[in-house]
Formats: structure tokens, sequence, C-alpha cells
């Protein structure tokens, strides 16, 4: 059996269209028995408007790396991280680094920092969290808080950029340890990613991977194969059998 784990944003879905090719060559690799399913940076609650829009997959695996839901919605494996003092910093951070918003997601419950600093946050409610998200007007002040994230708070904390963004899952998560987390469901899976951005450098590095054609350069050098759209992928990987 085969698992296709794809980013959503600029890989499977532009400007939330996802096209027919794509959508036929999906339905015929997953039923020839293979899984097929998205790996994103968006919070849970997106993830369901994903699934919502794009229902012809087997799972999706959400917070970058820290939830799984199945074709169902329902949840099949999470991660969660105890919110302590490290999460107010690295928000203070963020917000004197220009960040446009900033975001604490445990579940469903999502919490928003004024990051205009007119409505204070009570860090004390909020007790533990599955993910993070900020964006920033300049992609440097992102590259400046995933650094700040690893240089002081390495092992304790998850920081990936993506473009202007970061996203913020517990510290050991990744998209990559969420794949891995849905494979161990099988025996023995080949695995295939495929991706654009920076985020996705963890499981393009990791796995059989793919670059789409509008993917960063960084991207591009570190994938195994370069594709058109995810129908050529899917091509590919079919004719290998």
């Amino acid at each position: 059996m085969k698992i296709i784990a794809t980013d959503f944003d600029g890989t499977l879905s532009y400007n939330g269209k996802i096209s027919d090719e794509d959508k036929e060559a999906i339905k015929r690799f997953r039923d020839d028995g293979n899984k097929f399913g998205v790996v994103t940076g968006r919070d849970l609650e997106m993830s369901f408007w994903v699934r919502n829009s794009f229902p012809d997959c087997d799972f999706i695996i959400s917070c970058t790396g820290a939830i799984i839901c199945d074709n169902s919605g329902k949840i099949i494996y999470e991660k969660k991280q105890i919110a302590d003092d490290k999460l107010k910093d690295i928000t203070e951070f963020a917000i004197s680094h220009g960040a446009g918003s900033f975001s604490i997601s445990d579940g469903l419950t999502r919490h928003y920092v004024d990051v205009r600093g007119n409505i204070p946050t009570d860090f004390s409610k909020i007790k533990e969290f599955n993910h993070c998200a900020t964006w920033f007007y300049k992609g440097e002040n992102a590259e400046a808080l995933v650094s700040y994230i690893n240089e002081k708070y390495p092992g304790e904390f998850s920081g990936y950029r993506n473009g202007g963004s970061v996203d913020m899952p517990p510290a050991g998560v990744s998209k990559s340890t969420g794949i891995l987390a849905y494979a161990s469901m099988f025996d023995n899976p080949e695995i295939y990613t495929v991706g654009d951005n920076y985020n996705d450098l963890g499981m393009i590095r990791d796995f059989e991977s793919f670059a789409v054609s509008n993917a960063i350069p960084e991207v591009k050098a570190e994938a195994n194969h370069r594709c058109n759209r995810i129908a050529d992928m899917i091509e590919f990987i079919m004719e290998e059998k």
C-alpha cells in the first residue's frame, strides 16, 4: 500500500480550488487500495474547512502534525503541550517584531492575542495547546521568530516558517511526525510527500518526495522529483508498481 501526504495551500489547492484532473487521479489512486491525505499547518477548525471542500481523502493531518483526523472528521491522533512561560515569551517576541496576528489553538478553541496591545492576554487561562500561528508583513521577521525559538528553546518549542507565517505545534512535532503516526496504523506502507514551501522541507527530506512547479527553490533542491500537478505525481507513482 502507498500513502501520499500532500501540503494543501499552493500544492493541492490553488486559491481554494482543486483541479478536476487532480481529483480524478486521486480517485484512481484510492480505488487502487492506497491512502491519500492532506498535511497542513492549518489548525483543527480550518482543517475541517479543507475536509468539507475536499471530502475525497483518507486523512487530514493538521496543526503541522499535532492532530490527525480520519475521513469522517474523527480525531484519531493528537499531541498537546502544556502552556507555560515559553508561550508568553514567544508571543511577546512575535509582537515586538511586527506580528500581524497571533493565535493559540487547543482543539477547536482558538485564543486570539491582541497584537496591538489594547486587550491584555490572560495566559493563565491557556492550559495547553495543539498549535500556535502568527504571520508577519515581512518574511525576515518570520525567519527571526523561528531562529529565536530554535536558539532559545531547542527541543522545547517548535517553529516552522511558511513564507511570512510561522506555525508552532508542540515540541518535537512536525509534518513528518504526523505522517509517521498515521503510517504506523498500517503494515509497512510506502510513503510519498509533496509540497511547495519552507514548512514542507522536513517531510520533503524525510520521505520519497516531490516538489510542485511553483515550489520555492529550497524545496525543489531537496525533493527527489518534480511535478507540475498532483496528477503527474500519481501517474509516476502508479507506474512504478
